[in-house]
């Protein structure tokens, strides 16, 4: 999912809340992804995708070179991807994962601040 960095709107801080749930939702599913590696082909990657109901919604083999098409198509517009490589383990998905999450909290947190800031529209 796609957010305007400059965008500190209410609808900016539930997105990043819900880039948060995803995170969780991918570290719940990182022995799901790490046991799909093996099977991605030369050339490719493996693209987790979690909807927008915060649902895994599975792996899938992309081309290197397509995925700045694929990624985006993969997350339906309102749901989220990550790319993983052959090789990638479960600790590594995990702290990928934490990181996302802990970005998309600090985000939520600064837009909470800003919009009490500005106080009623």
């Amino acid at each position: 999912m796609t957010t305007n960095h400059g965008d500190y709107s209410p609808e900016a801080r539930e997105a990043a809340h819900g880039k948060a749930r995803a995170a969780g939702v991918f570290a719940e599913h990182a022995e799901h992804i790490v046991a799909a590696l093996p099977d991605v082909p030369d050339g490719h990657v493996l693209v987790a995708v979690v909807d927008d109901g915060h649902e895994f919604a599975g792996t899938h083999h992309v081309a290197q070179t397509d995925i700045v098409e694929r990624v985006p198509e993969l997350e339906a517009g309102t749901g989220w991807a990550m790319v993983f490589t052959p090789g990638t383990d479960a600790s590594e998905i995990r702290r990928r994962t934490d990181e996302m999450g802990t970005l998309a909290r600090r985000r939520a947190e600064m837009i909470t601040r800003i919009l009490a800031r500005r106080g009623p529209a």
